[in-house]
């Protein structure tokens, strides 16, 4: 090519048109041969991005191949973003790619794993935009002297990547396409999916992990038929099976015992399975998923109710035996989120392999589940099955089974598992009138509760009870990806006609320490820059002034929240702080667990710090100096934790419950009635999931009211003025 090239350039390429052609592209490659260059074989710059890379095809990950770095480069990262008029989107982060890799294929990804904006998962993106025109998409790559160092708490987005980087960065390189959706993508998507359909399924990973495990359960994903909505990722210890937790099944036919929950979509959920599975000397059992079936739902065990006494079978809150299930084995939980209960049957009516031999889920110990029969179709003895409902296994070392008769399903782990790590799924937020927030199943059960799927992507439950009408319906907003504007007529509340706006968050681990959230309230803004870290058990939202700041990311509804929060904002001295903290009560009894073994009164605590962050000093933390106000207290005598049959109001179970002032929120709201705050020490309060992962100054101190059982909402003020030194945080 070097000859032809200066064969033309000698005769001023005015032979033919092709020789010009030719030596143009020579031309091109050559004045490129010392420069950093992104380019695909797949587009051009400037080209329209092909469908098969967008969530109107394949969903796949594009081929890119780079050349031309400085020699000093080690490593690589990539990103991939779109600039829209409400500020940046990000679809694909990959950082610590080798020095000597030089492309990526389609489908591939290299090195880690970033998030991507559009469902906050480590995992590429494809655009999807929902507005008109045509939208640019930004690839670039970035030459690096270093590898990127964060610790395992830091959610890697694309602006902290670009930041961790900003003084690594040799050189980079960049391509951007174009992509407009339109009406007739929808012969494109057919058109798509019947080419899908004639290639072998491949699992999708982030990660390139030798692990029988790890292949075994994408197989079981893929062979069932789900690798179009539900994806497998691994990394050295975990398979996360990811999905929006709505099935494809029908939902919700043949509840009676209705909690007036409709299921809503749970985008970005990844359930964990441990790879190295090993059995535990103490079995496990958890009041939220113990698993997930292979089309991405999760997996709870039958009750209804807490946690269970594994050796006791307890008919009261039998799901199943109440009504509450539809014909497939699950239905909404209290965070409007599908799960099943019992054996999935129309997931298993859905499967591709519906063998005996054909894996319906995981638990989170790694061990996986099957269905009534043995894996070579035999009929498993009765007594056969454990505690758990498992027994052993030649090839996993041991498997769960489901059964027709109680616990039908995975009721304990009996191999070693890190609750710290597992996820729930986020509550809706938003609720602030409380019109989903203590939904549930009225006396008697309903009848003819049937639910429908609008082309809008809308969805309606309709049932009826004592001669009249509810409804519960809800259709996507406008106001986000993961919002939904919701009309409803609840037996709960009284038949009355409600509305709001509720939006799902990524998922939310009990567990994991929070990712810091940056402040979305424009109304919240100053020259301090300033992080609130806290722990609750179980709720709180944080005011500045009357601008809601944060709220809890798990529900109220949900017993065993215990979790801390961090959030980033800006605010000027003096900081008027105004808190709701809560503890999880089953109505005005104040109770938990009601009915069951465990039935008692909750205990409470809340601590909070306050940093800022451009001095980096702790300038106001949780005490006894905050005022308080208990605004629901029960019961007031403490005899009705024994109660067989306790009643909100009689007896024993009496309660204290008052409406917090109007103007309780405002700067000059006189609160010098109100109380101190009672402060807690640890053992009393027994901080859980979340509370190690902070730093805590040593002056940050538990509160609450007097009593940590019986107080179950307080309201809480303090006025924080600007230090003129540092002596609140000055020892960690």
């Amino acid at each position: 090519m070097k000859k032809t090239w200066a064969f033309c350039l000698g005769v001023i390429c005015c032979f033919t048109l092709s020789a010009c052609d030719d030596s143009n592209f020579e031309l091109e490659q050559q004045t490129h041969i010392n420069e950093f260059v992104l380019s695909s074989s797949a587009m051009a710059d400037g080209d329209s991005l092909p469908t098969i890379y967008t969530c109107d095809g394949d969903s796949l990950s594009p081929p890119l191949t780079w050349h031309g770095a400085p020699e000093a480069t080690k490593y690589y990262a990539l990103v991939m973003h779109h600039d829209a008029p409400e500020g940046e989107h990000w679809y694909w982060t990959l950082y610590d790619i080798n020095a000597d890799t030089t492309q990526i294929k389609a489908g591939e990804s290299l090195g880690q794993v970033g998030s991507n904006s559009v469902n906050d998962v480590d995992e590429y993106a494809p655009p999807c935009s929902k507005g008109p025109g045509k939208k640019s998409y930004t690839f670039t790559v970035y030459a690096l002297s270093a590898p990127v160092a964060f610790n395992k708490q830091t959610k890697v987005d694309r602006a902290t990547l670009l930041a961790a980087i900003e003084g690594t960065t040799l050189d980079s390189a960049s391509m951007t396409v174009t992509y407009q959706r339109s009406a007739s993508d929808t012969q494109g998507k057919a058109e798509a999916k019947k080419k899908r359909n004639n290639v072998p399924n491949q699992p999708r990973s982030t990660s390139n992990i030798d692990s029988p495990r790890c292949d075994d359960i994408k197989h079981s994903v893929n062979d069932a038929g789900f690798e179009q909505s539900v994806t497998v990722t691994c990394d050295e210890d975990y398979a996360y099976v990811a999905s929006t937790t709505y099935p494809s099944h029908e939902v919700m036919t043949g509840i009676t015992g209705t909690n007036e929950q409709i299921p809503v979509p749970a985008k970005g959920y990844a359930a964990p399975i441990k790879l190295n599975p090993e059995k535990a000397q103490k079995l496990t059992t958890i009041d939220a998923a113990v698993g997930v079936a292979v089309n991405g739902v999760p997996i709870y065990d039958y009750s209804s109710q807490g946690e269970l006494d594994v050796t006791s079978y307890d008919p009261k809150h039998d799901t199943l035996a109440l009504g509450q299930l539809d014909n497939c084995g699950g239905h909404a939980g209290r965070g409007d989120d599908y799960h099943y209960h019992v054996s999935p049957t129309c997931m298993i009516n859905s499967m591709k392999n519906q063998a005996s031999d054909a894996i319906i889920g995981w638990a989170y110990d790694g061990y996986p589940l099957y269905g009534d029969k043995n894996p070579d179709g035999s009929n498993i003895p009765l007594g056969a099955l454990d505690v758990c409902n498992g027994q052993t296994d030649e090839k996993f070392g041991y498997r769960y089974q489901t059964s027709v008769t109680p616990p039908y399903i995975i009721q304990c782990l009996v191999g070693e598992v890190d609750t710290s790590k597992l996820p729930r799924v986020a509550p809706l937020s938003g609720d602030t009138q409380g019109i989903r927030a203590d939904l549930r199943p009225p006396p008697e059960g309903v009848e003819d509760l049937t639910h429908s799927v609008a082309e809008d992507g809308g969805r309606t439950m309709r049932y009826s009870y004592r001669g009249e009408d509810y409804f519960t319906t809800y259709t996507p907003s406008v106001d986000g990806d993961n919002c939904y504007d919701f009309k409803q007529k609840t037996i709960s509340n009284g038949g009355k006609v409600q509305t709001g706006t509720f939006c799902r968050g990524s998922q939310s681990a009990a567990s994991q320490p929070s990712t810091t959230r940056v402040n979305a309230n424009p109304a919240i803004n100053g020259e301090h820059n300033l992080k609130l870290e806290a722990w609750a058990d179980n709720w709180f939202a944080a005011y500045v002034g009357e601008q809601l700041l944060i709220e809890d990311s798990v529900s109220i509804t949900t017993e065993r929240s215990f979790n801390a929060e961090s959030i980033s904002f800006s605010a000027d001295y003096p900081i008027q702080l105004n808190l709701i903290i809560k503890d999880f009560k089953q109505n005005d009894t104040g109770l938990e667990y009601i009915g069951a073994k465990n039935q008692q009164m909750g205990d409470g605590g809340f601590i909070m710090q306050l940093t800022d962050t451009d001095t980096n000093n702790v300038v106001a933390v949780s005490n006894k100096s905050w005022k308080c106000d208990v605004l629901h207290k029960a019961p007031l005598n403490k005899l009705c934790e024994d109660e067989s049959n306790p009643v909100a109001g009689q007896g024993y179970c009496t309660f204290m419950s008052k409406e917090a002032p109007d103007n309780w929120l405002q700067s000059d709201f006189d609160d010098t009635n109100w109380p101190h705050a009672t402060e807690h020490n640890f053992s009393d309060v027994g901080p859980k999931d979340g509370y190690d992962e902070i730093n805590w100054d040593k002056n940050a101190q538990f509160v609450w009211g007097d009593d940590l059982e019986t107080d179950n909402t307080l309201i809480c003020r303090a006025t924080i003025e600007q230090p003129e030194h540092s002596d609140v945080g000055s020892d960690k």
